[in-house]
């Protein structure tokens, strides 16, 4: 026998003695149990273990990274989860509103199954974990085929078992729960508890805003006063009028002049952010608003606004929902009722700004689900626009009910909707940010220079994709490690060759890992390397920049936005896809010389193209295929993204 656990805990040990509790007492029979997840060193943690160990189990930590593992059909683990945990989660959502009348009849009354997206967005995530948990021990069962397995894991959401247990054929599944800070929401007391948070909270905020006999922030909320309809925007990227780096609002042109509408951001994201020149954005008539600023902004005005009344009826509803009600109701109801409090804050804050548009990126924010709840009561017009190319698993958080969503060209459109989840209309504008690409050659031409001036005759730039630290992800820091290390070596090999990196967060910058630091610093002092930085969180130097300054790029086929934005201003790109990830766009890969399976197959085809090689010619060329992914290509996208918002406060809806 051979045990799967989630975890260390009390519950997951339960089970363990009762499937095993016959063999307790010949130590000879005791079943090995390999625990998935990291072990920790809390206290607790040392003590069950050793417990455990006295009663004869032997104890160990499962060795294994999800991008690694297969599963039987050969598909990665980690991409095969995330495909799978995206439609169980619209299963799941669908089975949480018919399991209530109080949560369907909320879905119907403010229409377009924005209800039934964010209620799929919220449990996307927690399924995600459970089937790799289903698909970890799968595969790693299939090494101990003489041996009868099992797995013991967390229930993470309440959904039928047979669904996910149908993941692992051949495995005995067996379900528990234990207290975490996500199980507190399924106590009947969580809603009432939060709102009697949210109000000590609104209260904590109104007594620091009287502070001195007056509002702390009246001048600012004299700054808001407008006679101008507004604009909503949600804080997605650094807010600067630099347009050379990738900032917030990249429309907004000021050799044009002023709109006409007001322009607020509404700050959210927790993640560290360049500071804000406040005073040279409001002079474009642009305003940053803090949480704290949207509560002393909106509570004027909720309790007379017809719309926060709705809503504060139908909290009350889920509240006695998640006090009388099926215990399977309680941590939906929790979800819903913080959407229904940020939808009231926000239905405050719309009136008292007269805003007549909300625009996002970001669609899984808790606060853009809350604006498109609202909106259609509100007379608001809102707006989506595609920023990535990964888009080939649109998981629930990443699909919109906007009014429009503007996409880079029509083959995105079947990836952004479902039958129950989409848009109103779809407008193709091309590729968002390609409008800022004449601002960045001045720094390219520089990066040229230096590159030159130290040898280098041919130049590659290196875009990563995103790593995941823990065991469930797709690319592992060593993986990360080993591309970047190939290009150190060439860079010191090679007197010819030029390296310029750019990540997409900063905390993969080359200089964060030890273990490549030697390398880094030999091809530093060869004067041909270059790692482009900028920003606090997100490396927020467009991938344009790395790839104007080389003659050829190198992405990632997951993800593969950095690659598609080289291949848009014209530069060859290839893409490294050592996962073996399939996607819709696979078939107009195979018309161009752009996929290889490793960082080395990359290198060897590059030098093949450097030395004339026929089958290497056209490498990394997507000319044959790159207007199905912006048919436009005219460094306009972001003036029709501005002109379209115009045509919105000047014409309304209808005239798109």
């Amino acid at each position: 026998m051979i045990i799967y656990c989630d975890n260390l805990t009390i519950g997951a040990c339960i089970h363990v003695i009762r499937l095993n509790w016959r063999n307790m007492f010949y130590r000879h029979n005791a079943c090995k149990i390999w625990i998935l997840d990291p072990l920790p060193q809390r206290a607790i943690s040392i003590i069950i273990r050793a417990i455990m160990r006295y009663l004869g189990f032997s104890i160990k930590e499962a060795d294994f990274f999800s991008g690694h593992l297969r599963t039987s059909n050969g598909d990665v683990s980690y991409i095969a989860a995330l495909e799978t945990s995206k439609k169980l989660s619209l299963v799941a959502a669908k089975h949480v509103l018919e399991g209530s009348e109080v949560f369907k009849r909320l879905n119907d009354k403010w229409g377009r199954n924005t209800l039934l997206k964010y209620v799929a967005g919220t449990l996307h995530r927690p399924l995600m974990l459970v089937v790799q948990r289903f698909l970890t021990a799968k595969a790693l069962s299939c090494n101990e085929r003489d041996k009868e397995a099992f797995l013991i894991v967390r229930r993470e959401v309440d959904f039928e078992p047979d669904l996910l247990t149908a993941l692992a054929p051949g495995l005995k599944v067996f379900f528990y729960w234990t207290w975490t800070f996500e199980s507190l929401k399924r106590n009947r007391m969580s809603v009432l508890l939060f709102l009697v948070y949210l109000k000590f909270k609104e209260i904590y905020w109104l007594f620091e805003s009287l502070i001195g006999g007056k509002f702390v922030s009246q001048k600012y909320m004299e700054s808001t006063k407008t006679q101008k309809p507004s604009l909503l925007l949600l804080q997605e990227d650094d807010i600067s009028l630099d347009r050379s780096y990738r900032t917030q609002p990249h429309w907004f042109f000021t050799e044009n002049g002023k709109l006409p509408f007001r322009t607020f951001i509404l700050e959210i994201a927790s993640v560290k952010r360049l500071s804000v020149d406040k005073e040279a954005v409001e002079q474009q008539g642009i305003s940053p608003i803090s949480q704290k600023e949207l509560y002393l902004l909106a509570r004027r005005v909720i309790s007379s606004n017809p719309v926060c009344q709705r809503l504060s009826k139908d909290s009350s509803k889920i509240l006695m929902t998640s006090l009388f009600g099926s215990t399977m109701q309680v941590s939906p109801a929790f979800k819903i009722v913080r959407l229904l409090y940020v939808a009231k804050l926000l239905s405050g804050l719309c009136e008292r700004l007269q805003v007549k548009s909300f625009m996002t990126c970001e669609n899984y924010f808790l606060f853009a689900d809350a604006m498109l709840l609202i909106a259609p009561s509100l007379n608001i017009t809102t707006i989506s626009y595609q920023y990535s190319n990964r888009l080939n698993i649109a998981v629930p958080q990443m699909l919109t009910t906007s009014d429009v969503m503007l996409t880079f060209s029509t083959l995105f459109h079947s990836r952004l909707k479902t039958d129950d989840i989409q848009p109103g209309k779809f407008i193709n504008i091309g590729y968002i940010y390609d409008t800022s690409f004449e601002y960045i050659r001045p720094r390219v031409l520089e990066h040229k220079r230096r590159l030159q001036e130290a040898g280098s005759q041919f130049i590659i730039c290196y875009f990563d994709e995103n790593l995941q630290l823990d065991k469930y992800g797709l690319i592992s820091i060593e993986s990360h490690c080993t591309e970047i290390m190939a290009l150190l070596r060439l860079v010191c090999n090679d007197p010819t060759i030029g390296v310029i990196i750019k990540t997409q967060f900063q905390m993969n910058s080359p200089q964060k890992f030890d273990r490549i630091s030697l390398a880094r610093s030999a091809a530093k002092e060869t004067g041909r390397y270059i790692e482009l930085q900028h920003g606090a969180t997100r490396n927020i130097v467009f991938p344009a920049e790395a790839a104007l300054s080389a003659d050829i790029a190198i992405g990632h086929a997951f993800g593969a936005t950095a690659a598609l934005e080289a291949a848009l201003i014209g530069r060859r790109c290839i893409m490294l896809n050592p996962y073996g990830f399939e996607s819709d766009n696979d078939s107009f890969y195979t018309q161009a010389d752009i996929i290889y399976p490793s960082i080395d197959a990359a290198l060897k085809a590059i030098e093949g193209f450097r030395r004339g090689v026929a089958e290497h010619a056209r490498l990394g060329d997507w000319t044959p295929i790159i207007d199905r992914f912006d048919p436009f290509r005219d460094g306009c996208a972001s003036k029709r993204m501005r002109d379209l918002l115009i045509q919105v406060f000047e014409c309304g809806l209808n005239s798109l």
